[in-house]
């Protein structure tokens, strides 16, 4: 084979390598866009369902005690304004009983 030939085929190569690696570079930009695109959806989607539960909950409270979940956080932090040991103490507590009760086999 001449030279020319050789270097033909060199620059054809090269030429073929750039062609493959920006059409790589371009499927993996597609990608990424396309598993933004779903990571978002499963995110709405996650926060829809919450938001359901949450207003769920709210109304089951609300239904059972006649007080919704914002006036139980409004008596927690008055609670815990007025008498902050206590809070603390019963805090403790009740992690150590959910503890031995979630330990248990």
């Amino acid at each position: 084979m001449d030279e020319r030939r050789l270097e033909s085929i060199g620059d054809t190569a090269q030429r073929s390598a750039r062609r493959m690696a920006g059409d790589a570079q371009e499927m993996a930009s597609r990608a990424s866009l396309y598993a933004q695109e779903r990571a978002q959806e499963m995110a709405d989607r996650a926060n829809s369902y919450v938001q359901q539960r949450a207003r769920d909950a709210n109304s089951q409270l609300e239904r059972l005690t006649g007080r919704g979940a914002e006036s139980w956080m409004k008596d927690a932090r008055r609670f815990v304004q007025d008498h902050p040991l206590q809070a603390i103490a019963l805090t403790i507590g009740l992690g150590f009983v959910l503890g031995k009760i979630l330990a248990r086999d």
